[in-house]
């Protein structure tokens, strides 16, 4: 029988349910920074192949020399259902690949990137840092406009996108940044030119990569930005003391660790699912999440550090639905085409899971797990049942062939009730409330040693009937 998922109605689980939703991870961040004299100017060749320049930081730029650079753009496109588009009723701007242009703005010597990985890495600090690889010059002009859409991942590194803005005069061209700037509405116009200030100032604005975003159009003036792709490494750190400081982090601690002590919850081991809340570039042709070394974003890497702290090992898995309800865990990402060839061959699709090592998902309320079963309480429901082909984005800001975005999930794993609360009282038991902690001693006289414990063996059942 498939497994129910919806949520159980256990009020502790319920509790950590609001308290990972309630945390409020950064997934932005913005501000301004001062244009050094030395970094202002920007080089390109025009359509005679003439080298020309714009200083950023003389001041006295005017529109009739931000057109020249206009002049020798090309007209920006966008990705489309795997295809680059050009509809001025969808995005009207210029671009400028980097082949084309050469900039003195070195943003590895301004800081941006260590306020940005100092929010955006909040709950997955590194001893190493973030790689800001800039993709392209765009220009905005008056009209000028970019609806709705997220950026199109051109590498499972892809992390985050950070938007420099040139000092220019002009108004209009705010990016929101989720549903109609539900996240913000960034008016850099404001912030890049000061006629009274000393010095001229670039706007940079840094977000997930995942996440939806639109340039209102340009009233008046030109309004041009230089885009980075930002790439992690892939990195063990350690995490630093700051990421477990902070009230949020210590709420979540502390209500994950009564979820795991509560006898109410899976006492004979199983494990904790979280659907997470963004999304990740991954190729659908070849990748294996064991593999999977990224930074987790926002709240997602809050549940993983938590994970961690407690000893437990949360790894990130894909849900598969099968055509008679079943829902597998796989560490295998597979592109539409071939699970559909998991149906057809006549070897029965849990011993293909099986083989593969993979997990069957079984319910709240089924028997102890297996080397194939698992019982998973879903914490927060995975966003849904996906065979991978269906993540990709409708629109980008450019075609995209390799890599695409995909819902997956955080499991975190347990071991039976005696093992685990033994754990956390001699480890943590100061995230425990002490109520909890009284009452432990007094819950265990109820549950087996280690030894009564028997692990449920998989039978030739389980692999009847399922094609």
């Amino acid at each position: 029988m498939a497994p129910n998922m919806v949520e159980p109605k256990d009020p502790i689980v319920a509790a950590l349910k609001k308290d990972v939703l309630d945390t409020v991870a950064p997934n932005i961040c913005h501000g301004t920074v001062r244009l050094d004299p030395s970094e202002g100017a920007l080089f390109y060749k025009d359509g005679n192949s003439e080298s020309r320049y714009l200083d950023f930081t003389s001041g006295a730029l005017k529109d009739e020399d931000i057109q020249r650079l206009v002049e020798a753009s090309e007209r920006a496109t966008f990705g489309r259902n795997n295809e680059d588009v050009l509809d001025e009723s969808y995005r009207k701007a210029w671009k400028m690949d980097i082949s084309q242009f050469a900039s003195q703005f070195d943003v590895s010597k301004t800081g941006i990137l260590d306020i940005v990985h100092d929010q955006l890495l909040h709950y997955s600090k590194s001893t190493k840092n973030l790689e800001a690889h800039l993709y392209k010059l765009n220009v905005y002009g008056p009209g000028s406009f970019f609806k709705p859409h997220v950026d199109t991942p051109r590498s499972d590194k892809l992390f985050a996108t950070l938007v420099v803005v040139l000092p220019t005069v002009h108004a209009g061209g705010n990016l929101l940044l989720g549903e109609n700037g539900a996240l913000l509405n960034f008016d850099s116009a404001k912030q890049v030119y000061d006629p009274e200030a000393k010095a001229p100032r670039v706007a940079f604005v840094a977000f997930y990569s995942d996440i939806e975003h639109q340039v209102l159009p340009v009233e008046s003036g030109y309004r041009v930005t230089l885009t980075y792709n930002l790439h992690f490494s892939e990195f063990d750190g350690p995490l630093m003391l700051k990421s477990l400081s902070s009230a949020s982090f210590t709420t979540v601690l502390k209500s994950f660790a009564t979820a795991i002590a509560s006898p109410s919850i899976l006492p004979k081991g199983g494990a904790l699912g979280f659907g997470l809340l963004y999304r990740y570039p991954i190729d659908p042709k070849n990748t294996n999440l064991r593999e999977f070394t990224g930074a987790l974003k926002g709240n997602d890497a809050l549940l993983r550090a938590v994970c961690k702290v407690l000893g437990l090992e949360p790894s990130v898995k894909i849900l598969y639905s099968g055509p008679s309800g079943d829902k597998f865990l796989s560490d295998e990402v597979t592109d539409g085409e071939d699970i559909s060839d998991l149906y057809g061959d006549g070897v029965p699709l849990k011993k293909k899971m099986r083989d593969a090592g993979g997990k069957l998902v079984v319910g709240y309320g089924d028997s102890a797990s297996s080397s194939f079963k698992l019982p998973v309480v879903w914490v927060t429901q995975p966003s849904k049942m996906v065979t991978t082909d269906i993540a990709y984005m409708a629109y980008g800001n450019e075609a995209s062939l390799a890599f695409m975005y995909g819902d997956l999930v955080l499991v975190a794993t347990f071991p039976p009730y005696r093992q685990r609360v033994q754990h956390l009282k001699e480890n943590f038991p100061q995230v425990l409330p002490k109520k909890i902690l009284e009452d432990i001693e007094e819950v265990l006289k109820d549950f087996p040693g280690e030894d009564e414990e028997e692990e449920e063996e998989d039978s030739d059942e389980d692999y009847d009937g399922y094609y």
